[in-house]
């Protein structure tokens, strides 16, 4: 008899549980961007998915403010996008992939992408990549 009741217990807890917490529709994507000497630097990053014919789709294209971009964005599985800097000059900085491929992206709360660049020649002097998951 207490077999049969943990058995129709452990049933009832299977079927009554809680649902998985829902995933987010969209992630926060942010980035900075400095100088070596800890200016700011002024131009616009640009979120593009790669496309496996053709040119790239821009996603979104954000003017960086006092060195900063933010957005919330939904991305897609399994997709390979782009982060691109261009400075004021139309330089570009860098060109950086990021992949949704190894994740679900409903569980990405946020990421955020902080660069710093030697203003001497324009080169990537560090770059620092964080993401929080959410399940």
């Amino acid at each position: 008899m207490k077999n049969h009741l943990a058995i129709i217990l452990l049933c009832l807890t299977t079927v009554f549980a809680l649902p998985a917490q829902p995933q987010n529709s969209t992630t926060s994507l942010s980035m900075s961007a400095h100088w070596d000497d800890g200016s700011n630097i002024h131009g616009t990053v640009t979120f593009s998915k790669q496309n496996a014919s053709g040119p790239d789709t821009v996603v979104f294209t954000q003017t960086l403010s006092n060195g900063r971009a933010s957005v919330s964005e939904a991305l897609g599985a399994t997709t390979m996008y782009d982060v691109t800097l261009v400075d004021t000059a139309g330089t570009q900085l860098i060109k950086f992939p990021i992949a949704t491929a190894m994740i679900n992206p409903g569980n990405l709360k946020q990421a955020q992408i902080i660069f710093v660049f030697r203003k001497a020649d324009n080169s990537l002097k560090s770059g620092n990549i964080s993401v929080s998951m959410e399940f």
